[in-house]
């Protein structure tokens, strides 16, 4: 089915984030190599914040983002008939707007060497104001100007500090379960983090690699 040059697009806040059949609608159009192990159980929860993308009342796209000591991992997928259509920019600017909202530094994303498209997906990235991270990722200052762009010695500029000691490696281990390793099993016990897409996921394709756009 052709998708309309043009759409009316809604951002609808997911309170209850869930695995169901119009995320598997959506994220089934995006290559496996995206995000290994994305696949879940009707009803599994899932972690992080997600919206939907919706157009004509049914959702065509999700967004998805996790704090990560004050930064923001972030996801996006739009299904494949609608992808060309601004639907994929739609979502970036949403997720960023959410990211203000919640005082983070910088949004993040991660494009895998498997990824099919990864230039495309970079490129895009990049058009849309990401650069470079010093471990390898994708990112973009929160209301900023891209970060080629930044002057020496401003607060943006340079490589993303990393925090070190027991921070060090929480950051890791969060940063390896965004960008689709696999991790422990979820659980819906009390005191249980619940993964989020992709054991796994990542930032996206932009995926969070879809990361698609």
């Amino acid at each position: 089915m052709s998708a309309p040059v043009s759409m009316a697009l809604e951002w609808v806040a997911d309170p209850d984030p869930r695995w169901d059949a119009d995320r598997a609608r959506v994220f089934e159009t995006v290559p496996d190599v995206v995000f290994p192990g994305l696949h879940r159980n009707d009803g599994e929860r899932l972690a992080g914040a997600w919206w939907a993308v919706v157009s004509d009342g049914r959702p065509v796209g999700y967004g998805w983002l996790d704090d990560v000591w004050g930064d923001g991992e972030i996801l996006l997928a739009v299904h494949a008939d609608v992808r060309g259509t601004g639907a994929g920019s739609f979502a970036l600017a949403r997720l960023e707007s959410e990211a203000s909202t919640r005082g983070l530094n910088y949004v993040m994303n991660v494009v895998r060497e498997s990824h099919p498209d990864k230039d495309s997906v970079t490129a895009w990235f990049t058009a849309h104001g990401f650069g470079p991270a010093q471990d390898g990722r994708l990112r973009k200052r929160v209301g900023g100007r891209d970060i080629g762009g930044l002057e020496d010695g401003s607060p943006a500029a340079g490589p993303a500090p990393l925090p070190d000691g027991a921070r060090q490696a929480r950051y890791e281990a969060e940063r390896d379960r965004v960008a689709g390793r696999p991790t422990r099993a979820v659980t819906s016990e009390p005191g249980t983090d619940p993964r989020g897409p992709g054991a796994e996921e990542s930032g996206g394709y932009v995926d969070p690699e879809q990361h698609r756009y």
